[in-house]
């Protein structure tokens, strides 16, 4: 049986979570994913497998001046999730339209987000203002 691959990385921020984005217009949100996917890519690019991982376990932890409600850090995490998988070209019925992209932030690290190709834990972690960011370790489920 193959070794598990793991791959880590740190942001140098502490992720927003839902308390700090609700409320945003529909193109601040777009702005907000896009600089999440554009962080990930500047800290992460040269970790992506060649290959996506079919099943894999990730954990997020945000390490932050304060301790928000651990729904609100969990749904805040989604963002972060989204830029892991990999974009789909959907089947478009009519002939000549636009075609749709699931996923269309994500950058190759995991197949997709839903319960068949992760598990995730988010954890919350209190720290020195200074201190502040995120780190994200995906190790591969081999099995």
């Amino acid at each position: 049986m193959p070794e598990p691959r793991t791959i880590t990385f740190t942001l140098p921020y502490a992720f927003a979570t839902v308390n700090r984005t609700n409320g945003f217009s529909h193109h601040t949100t777009a702005r907000h994913k896009d600089s999440v996917k554009r962080s990930v890519a500047v800290h992460a690019r040269h970790l992506i497998p060649p290959e996506p991982f079919r099943k894999a376990r990730v954990v997020i932890e945000r390490h932050s001046a304060g301790l928000p409600d651990y729904d609100n850090v969990v749904a805040g995490a989604k963002r972060l999730l989204d830029c892991l998988t990999t974009p789909k070209v959907l089947h478009v019925r009519t002939p000549g339209a636009r075609p749709v992209i699931r996923n269309k932030r994500g950058l190759g690290f995991i197949v997709d987000d839903s319960p068949k190709h992760i598990i995730y834990e988010v954890h919350s972690i209190k720290c020195a203002r200074h201190e502040q960011r995120t780190v994200v370790t995906i190790t591969e489920i081999v099995g």
